[in-house]
């Protein structure tokens, strides 16, 4: 099957609240897209603020060194 077929396969077995909140995640993100904005599910404002947390959490010493968190992360797949 190709990945259309698959799509409308799995449409036509879904409940209509279902379909429905597939639609308006699909606007939301074409909405986004047409703005111009390389974050479809996030406002530049949001943007912001995100980073204006973690600039703030790394000041507080609140992160984790890439490298120990990719250790981590092998360690719990067994990569």
């Amino acid at each position: 099957m190709t990945m259309l077929e698959n799509t409308i396969s799995m449409i036509k077995v879904m409940p209509e609240a279902d379909l429905a909140e597939v639609q308006n995640f699909a606007r939301k993100l074409l909405q986004r897209r047409d703005a111009g904005c390389p974050f479809p599910l996030k406002s530049r404002e949001d943007i912001y603020k995100d980073l204006e947390v973690s600039r703030q959490q790394i000041q507080n010493g609140e992160y984790q060194e890439a490298g120990e968190f990719i250790a981590e992360v092998r360690k719990e797949y067994g990569i």
